[in-house]
């Protein structure tokens, strides 16, 4: 009787509480929906309400290497140039894409022509999977005057490789190639660099399980993650919000 009972408690408690997130995530759209709408009565583009917002934002503070997980999601090649898009006016200097798959790496020349077809001004201006370094950006608000660079990354840039090396310098070892004192943090970071990139430092999980799903392990020690409901339709101001909250986020270091 008490079991039932208790039971039937918890299911209430369990639907009340779905129920009241579900009201402050639609309050909470519905307030982001008219402050957006205020803002676009007066600009015209989102690229204008974007480098309205990131003037607000202190530009230290912006990430260096933004990058977006599928997670489960079928990959929208519309709102991944969207992405790439915003990414280039807020200054940001690269940004990764991941899906476990690998299925958006192998249509790589499909994306390539996504971004021809709904922002061909950006076409000179990316570099995709590029190993040249990261050079000092300015920020879009004049236009883009930086090469954005595009790295679509799948579970074998993670711990398919970290595996792959460990067996490698393993062999090393056992055929005298190598010295094990010689195997040291810093070679291993020399092996596993990202061609020159800055290890990314905020990492946004489209769904609502967080997950890296295998992301970079050796590269994201230091990364914030932060989740988006999806990136299918995925609005400017979303896109804001996110950046405000990286901004606002102290990094610890492990203290």
């Amino acid at each position: 009787m008490f079991v039932k009972f208790y039971r039937a408690l918890l299911t209430l408690l369990h639907i009340s509480y779905a129920f009241i997130t579900l009201l402050r995530k639609a309050w909470t759209d519905a307030a982001q929906l008219e402050l957006f709408n205020l803002s676009r009565s007066k600009v015209l583009t989102d690229a204008d309400y974007l480098v309205r917002c990131v003037r607000r934002v202190d530009q230290t503070r912006l990430p260096k290497h933004l990058v977006l997980i599928l997670g489960r999601e079928r990959a929208s090649l519309r709102d991944i140039v969207r992405v790439i898009a915003w990414s280039a006016t807020a200054g940001i200097p690269c940004v990764s894409f991941y899906d476990y798959d690998g299925i958006l790496r192998k249509n790589e020349e499909e994306a390539r022509r996504a971004l021809a077809k709904f922002k061909p001004e950006l076409v000179d201006h990316v570099n995709w999977n590029s190993t040249c370094p990261v050079k000092a950006v300015k920020n879009g608000v004049n236009g883009v005057k930086h090469k954005l660079q595009v790295q679509l990354l799948s579970y074998t840039d993670g711990k398919r490789e970290v595996a792959l090396l460990t067996q490698s310098l393993g062999k090393g070892v056992i055929t005298g190639a190598l010295k094990l004192e010689e195997i040291n943090s810093d070679l291993l970071e020399n092996k596993l660099e990202l061609g020159g990139l800055p290890d990314p430092d905020l990492a946004v999980v489209c769904g609502k399980t967080c997950s890296t799903y295998g992301l970079l392990p050796w590269h994201i020690r230091t990364t914030e993650f932060l989740l988006l409901e999806s990136h299918h339709n995925i609005r400017v101001n979303d896109f804001v919000n996110l950046l405000e909250k990286y901004a606002k986020c102290e990094q610890r270091y492990g203290k």
